[in-house]
């Protein structure tokens, strides 16, 4: 890694965004998996995102934004261009854009940057309904919003108003629920090729008015049952989509891969459908993971996994 840094001016910020050149991506990703971006700004705040857009777009760079790093696989090779990690540090509240109460409920506006989790236990202190499912869930309300993420029979998309994007050539724009076209683990803005000409601002939820109590409560039971029933440690949250009418854990535990490993990584013994790198696990050595488990379910159940953590290649942000 080189050691020149460089820095950008945003108005408003009293700090100049830190522009770090060979960063490794290990350090943003859950997995602690990745190769070398060629430049790499943090960006907590929208204006801050904002500013690090403008400035790949006059670099004539190539931009790829990542949020919390889970659900998500760098290539060993890394990513070319600029990558901009967009999620908060210290004081999350400041990341509250909007608060609107109405009969019904309020209108939460919140910024990519936020963690999702954060966001869902705030709302249940304040005893709104709908994000309490989030709870202990990694990952931003970016990238949250992008993948559609749910748990508990909910999905971010139920309580979704709206959004608002920055595109890669700077065009600020918002959208209703619809026209992200939200469906599992999916949507409009998820659906396009990397580099992605969308990248997500923020997003505003409605949610109704709920007892406080009852609501704090529902929260940590959500965190309690995370914590008994999902591994901790390196990895990314579920590798495979669950197929109509069936889990993807239970299929490969049943294929007899709970705890198969290939180098460092393997399949969890606390749940199945998630990978766990023990420590100097390789990008290479999760394709073959997952290429391994979708071979051998295949052929046992006659079922194709789906991978619901996203691949990211240097090829796919070249020029």
């Amino acid at each position: 890694m080189t050691d020149t840094t460089l820095t950008l001016a945003v108005p408003g910020i009293e700090k100049p965004l830190k522009i770090e050149q060979d960063a490794p991506l290990s350090r943003c990703t859950t997995w602690r998996i990745g190769g070398p971006a060629d430049f790499q700004i943090r960006a907590t705040t929208p204006d801050a995102l904002i500013a690090a857009v403008q400035w790949g777009n006059e670099q004539g760079l190539p931009i790829t934004v990542i949020g919390g790093g889970s659900n998500l696989l760098v290539s060993d090779a890394g990513l070319r261009g600029l990558v901009i990690i967009s999620k908060t540090i210290g004081e999350r509240s400041e990341a509250l854009l909007g608060i609107n109460p109405s009969a019904s409920g309020v209108e939460l506006t919140a910024a990519a940057q936020v963690p999702i989790s954060w966001i869902g236990r705030y709302a249940c202190d304040q005893g709104w309904q709908g994000l309490d499912w989030a709870v202990g869930l990694p990952g931003t309300v970016g990238g949250a919003t992008v993948n559609n993420a749910g748990a508990h029979g909910t999905e971010l998309k139920d309580y979704l108003v709206a959004i608002r994007t920055i595109s890669l050539r700077g065009e600020i724009t918002s959208y209703d629920r619809t026209w992200l076209n939200p469906t599992y683990r999916n949507t409009t803005i998820k659906a396009q090729p990397r580099p992605r000409d969308l990248v997500l601002l923020d997003a505003t939820f409605h949610l109704p008015h709920g007892d406080t109590e009852a609501l704090m409560a529902l929260a940590e039971d959500h965190a309690r049952y995370r914590k008994e029933t999902q591994p901790t440690g390196a990895c990314a949250g579920s590798t495979f989509a669950n197929p109509p009418g069936d889990f993807a854990g239970r299929l490969i535990e049943a294929a007899g891969l709970k705890g198969y490993a290939i180098g460092p990584v393997a399949f969890s013994v606390v749940h199945s459908n998630f990978i766990v790198n023990a420590g100097g696990g390789t990008a290479q050595h999760v394709l073959e993971l997952i290429a391994h488990a979708q071979t051998t379910v295949r052929e046992q159940f006659g079922i194709e996994l789906h991978r619901e953590i996203e691949y990211l290649e240097k090829e796919h942000t070249a020029p």
